[in-house]
Parts: C-alpha cells; structure tokens; sequence
C-alpha cells in the first residue's frame, strides 16, 4: 500500500516553498499569495519528483498544484521536436481547456510551452505545434493516442505524468487508453494521480504504474457540500418553467443542469425567449461553440449556463453564486460534483432542486446519500414566497439577445455563427404544449403493472420518449422533432 500522509490542514505562503522567483511572480500577478490545503499537501513531494496519489475535492486547487510543480522542475529546459516532457491526462475538451488555461500564465515566466491536444479541434495544427516541440501537453487520451500513432508525439522523454480526474476517466471508460498510454512512458518517471476516490481501475493503475507513491488526503469530496445551502423546491409539472425562468433571472451566475442534451437546449432557448440570457453545454455541441459557450459565460456575457453533466466534473468557473438541479440528480456522486461547481476554494453558495411529485422520494434519498440536510419548501407557482427568497424574480418577458450568436474572447478564429438563427418563437410555443401533454401524463401516471407497463399499455420510457419528439401531429410534429434532434446533435 502507498505511504499515507494527511494534510496538516494549515496554510503556507508560495514565496515561502522552493518556488523559482518568476512562479512568485506570476502568483502574485494573479493575486495568490497563500497555498491551499492540497498545494500545501503535495508540493514538496511532487517538487521532489516523488511519485504522488492525492485524494482530493475538485475546485480544491489541485491543477494549480500540479502546474507549479512541472513548471518548476521544466523551468529553462530545452525543447525537443515531438517530445514533450510533461503530460497530463483530462476526461474531456472541457477541462483540457481549462488546465491548459491555468499553465499558460506560469509556462511563460519560465519560458516553456503549453499545448493543448483533445479530440474535436485541428488535429494537423496540435501535430504541427508538436513537431515544433512543446515541454506540456494537456491531452484527452484518444487525442494522444491519435497524434502518437501518427508519429506526431513521442513518449520517451517525459518525466512527469499526471492523470487528472481519475475516477472520471473510469466512468467514461477511459482507462484502458491511459494504461496503453502510461505502458509507453518509461518507468520510474515521476506520476502524480488525481482521484476523488480510490478503487477497482483506479487502484489497478496506481498499483501498475506508481512506484512507492505517498497518498495525499484533503477534505473528503462529500463535505464539499456541507459548506453551500441546499435547498428542494417540491413543483407541479405546469410550474417548472416558470420557476426555472424566476430563477434564472436573479442576480448573478447561475448553473443549472439537466439530464438530457435536448433538455439543456430546451430550457437554454425557453429562458431566452423570456428575457433571460442563457446559453447550453453539452456533449453534442461542436467543439468550437462549446468552446465559444464557455469563454462567454467566464467572462460575464450572459447569467445562465444550462449543461448536462459534462460540465460538472473538473470545470472550474468563477463566481457561480447558485446551482440548479432542472433535473433532479440520480446519484449522491452526481449530486456532490454538480453541486460543487458553486462555493469553490471557501467561497459561498446555493444548491437548489427542482423536484416534481414522482422525483420527491428518490430526491430525498439522493440527498441523504450526500449526507446533506436541505430546506425544503413547497412552490406550486413561480411567486411563491421559497422562490423569492432565493432571489428569483419575474424575467423581462421579451426575448433576450441570444448569447450563442455573439463570438466571444478566446472562442476559435474560424467560429461561424452565421448559420444560428437563435431562438424560434414558433418551437417554444410547440415546446410549451408538449410539456402540458408531458405535465398531464406525469398527473395521471397510476403505479406501473408488471413488466414496467402502466394503464393504456405503454411504459413510462414509451411516452417519455414520445413527449421528447414532439406532441405536434402530422408534418409540423415531425418537422419539430427533428430540428430539436439536430439541435442536440
């Protein structure tokens, strides 16, 4: 088993660590001064080359960790043509991004490059940049394997590996393609793991690949959400939209997530529609507008970000003051980790759920998983005093402008939004009927027999997924449906 040590849980400032000057700098210049409990923690071991396992919360300030650490040790080292000497291992497009966002301002004090390699953008520009030589790459593993195959990337020379997200990479069944990656990095060079827990594929690799690793332990992910406000709204099917459109338009950034790619869509468009500007994430999106989103959203373009769960692992974005479970959570794991994109790194936060009569129960359950207590309140229309005393007030009524027809900083220099139309009166009002059929299905919805059939002899996932495609009948319920199925593509 790896050596374990605990986190003294105290602070210590940067200038005070065996940090080159240039990274004091650059932290200064970012308005860094003191470490956080997991920078603290692994710092001198991963400074020391030290194989390193850290079990930590993600908005803990762990990739900051690992970029000071590899920024230190490649600080003045040459560069070499297709080999680079730090990789780090993300997930998904979304947090590569990010991480390659963060060591960028720390690469360039000690005048080394970062790259970004992931799958969906030019793979001939992140090979040419390769050939060029590059000291990090910060990779999704297909993408890696894509360009090494190629001849692009050669693995032989790096000295530091980091494997971010670990337990991500699992679910998404990634970790085959990090063994065959790790397999072609030479043994006994440094590997830091990032995990917010332990077990099964994760465990078989830190036993394969880590050599004598000293295991790191911060605040556990699920105390995370102790620090936030929890709270349930119970809702009527007829109510959700309105209380969502009330929520959206308080004051400041808000996150809501749903379960579905079209329903990101859906309640993305139906807030603009009423006055609120909002955009969706989510798997489906082309890289480019994903890209676009997201830079618009940190930078304060518009309050509401709607996504499915790919953005609720890893990302990390400012000053989200409320996160809206649209759709309930189906895990206590889910439940943590979209919670905690609100009151990162001690700053403060509120959860709300929006749970609709047959969600209550299982609601319950998921957040008693969670070992978190949340208010909860009844809300059987949009002025209900619980939401105003969240901060939910009446949207403009008039369609916002469409936060997915403007380019953002930082979004791709070929992103053509010209083909967008932005949001369609005529489909929200389609949508608004399919959610009144949907509503009245879900009041009339008795127990389900045997076999998982209900009365009338069609299962729940039968009329969900015809709700889905649209209640229109003929031409114009065919036509909706498949612009809302091109719209989640």
């Amino acid at each position: 088993m790896p050596k374990s040590r605990r986190s003294a849980h105290r602070s210590e400032r940067f200038d005070e660590m065996a940090l080159p000057e240039e990274l004091i700098g650059a932290l200064d210049a970012q308005g860094f001064s003191r470490a956080f409990e997991i920078q603290h923690a692994i710092l001198p071991d991963a400074l020391a080359g030290r194989d390193v396992l850290a079990r930590a919360e993600t908005g803990s300030g762990k990739t900051l960790a690992f970029t000071l650490a590899m920024t230190a040790r490649f600080r003045g080292r040459g560069t070499h043509r297709r080999r680079p000497l730090g990789v780090v291992l993300v997930p998904t497009r979304e947090l590569a991004v990010q991480v390659v966002d963060t060591i960028h301002p720390f690469a360039r004090a000690v005048n080394i490059t970062a790259q970004l390699v992931a799958g969906g953008m030019n793979i001939d520009k992140q090979a040419e940049a390769l050939v060029r030589g590059v000291e990090i790459i910060v990779a999704t593993p297909g993408r890696l394997i894509d360009l090494a195959e190629r001849g692009a990337l050669l693995l032989d020379a790096v000295e530091t590996t980091v494997i971010d997200e670990a337990d991500h990479m699992a679910d998404l069944g990634f970790l085959p393609q990090v063994r065959d990656i790790l397999a072609a990095i030479p043994m006994g060079t440094q590997k830091m793991l990032f995990s917010a827990t332990l077990d099964g594929q994760v465990e078989d690799i830190v036993d394969t690949f880590l050599v004598d690793p000293i295991t790191h332990e911060t605040t556990p992910v699920a105390a995370a959400v102790a620090t936030m406000d929890h709270h349930v709204l119970a809702i009527e099917p007829s109510a959700k939209r309105e209380v969502t459109a009330h929520l959206g338009a308080r004051e400041g950034r808000t996150l809501m997530f749903t379960r579905t790619q079209l329903g990101a869509e859906r309640v993305a468009q139906e807030l603009v529609e009423v006055g609120v500007a909002a955009a969706a994430l989510h798997g489906n999106k082309q890289q480019g507008l994903r890209t676009n989103v997201l830079a618009g959203f940190r930078q304060g373009g518009f309050p509401v970000l709607v996504a499915t769960d790919v953005a609720a692992r890893g990302l990390h974005i400012d000053d989200v003051t409320m996160v809206v479970h649209v759709d309930p959570a189906d895990d206590a794991k889910e439940y943590v980790h979209r919670s905690g994109r609100t009151a990162r790194a001690g700053a403060s936060g509120t959860v709300v759920t929006l749970a609709l009569p047959h969600q209550v129960r299982s609601t319950r359950s998921v957040l008693e998983g969670a070992h978190v207590e949340g208010e909860w309140a009844e809300a059987p229309h949009a002025g209900a005093p619980a939401i105003e005393e969240l901060g939910g007030r009446r949207p403009a009524g008039e369609p916002a402008d469409d936060p997915t027809l403007v380019k953002y900083k930082g979004a791709p220099r070929k992103l053509d939004l010209s083909r967008r139309k932005g949001a369609s009166e005529r489909i929200a009002a389609e949508r608004r009927t399919n959610e009144e059929r949907r509503a009245s299905w879900e009041q009339q919805d008795p127990a389900p027999r045997r076999g998982g059939k209900s009365s009338g002899g069609k299962s729940r996932g039968s009329r969900g997924a015809a709700s889905g495609r649209g209640g229109a009948t003929g031409r114009g319920g065919a036509r909706q449906g498949s612009q809302r199925r091109r719209g989640g593509r």
